[in-house]
């Protein structure tokens, strides 16, 4: 299968699925990671154009680590919004990656891009497969009834999760690809009094505690027509 994850930031998936993908990569499958926006905005000290560079060679580190490939549409970081222009932008994303299973922010998470990629992978994923869509670039599309999964909120506020994917045997590759990100580690402490790789690992372990495993993700189901689903597609 061809797994797409979609996050706002530069690491949003580490934190949120990259055990899954690690899990998904280790069975044979092709996986894709995309990061929405170049992260610019994210450090109080660093310039955008230098920190969006470093976030860029970040994500590519973290990728490599299982043999993802990285699309980066580079949004400005802060600037996400479901309009017609990003829109676009996201169609030829997941035409490109062409996906059987999406992995994206839920809808009710606490950061507006991360609400607002939500969005617009729910809007785009119907489009991406009519093939006279205005001033669509990359590949050919084809319409494949892919199925989008909402990843766990940071902290799991408001979220309840449907499925579970125990990541005991990935949490090692989950903490490696996140610690890629060391641009992000002081940042986060600073501006938002979080330590990333606490607060991954005790997500993890209180989903695992749910999941009867040592550490796991949470996952919800998008329900909506031709999103239905009549098998298990999660690792």
């Amino acid at each position: 299968m061809n797994i797409l994850a979609v996050g706002a930031h530069p690491d949003d998936l580490e934190i949120l699925c990259a055990g899954t993908l690690a899990r998904y990569a280790d069975a044979g499958h092709t996986v894709t990671m995309a990061v929405f926006t170049d992260g610019s905005m994210g450090d109080a000290h660093i310039p955008p154009a230098k920190l969006g560079r470093i976030r860029h060679e970040e994500a590519k580190n973290a990728a490599a680590v299982i043999g993802a490939r990285l699309l980066w549409p580079g949004i400005t970081d802060e600037h996400v919004f479901p309009n017609e222009a990003q829109r676009r932008i996201m169609i030829d994303l997941l035409r490109e990656a062409d996906p059987d299973v999406i992995l994206t922010h839920s809808p009710n998470d606490y950061h507006p891009d991360h609400r607002h990629v939500s969005q617009l992978v729910f809007d785009s994923y119907f489009q991406k497969g009519l093939p006279h869509i205005p001033e669509q670039t990359r590949s050919a599309c084809r319409f494949a009834e892919a199925q989008i999964y909402y990843m766990d909120n940071l902290g799991g506020i408001g979220f309840e999760p449907a499925e579970y994917v125990d990541i005991t045997a990935t949490m090692a590759t989950k903490l490696r690809m996140l610690a890629c990100h060391e641009s992000q580690f002081a940042a986060m402490s600073e501006l938002a009094h979080t330590d990333l790789k606490e607060l991954v690992e005790t997500q993890s372990r209180f989903r695992g505690i749910a999941a009867g495993c040592r550490y796991a993700e949470g996952f919800s189901r998008c329900g909506a027509f031709q999103r239905g689903l009549t098998k298990r597609v999660l690792p």
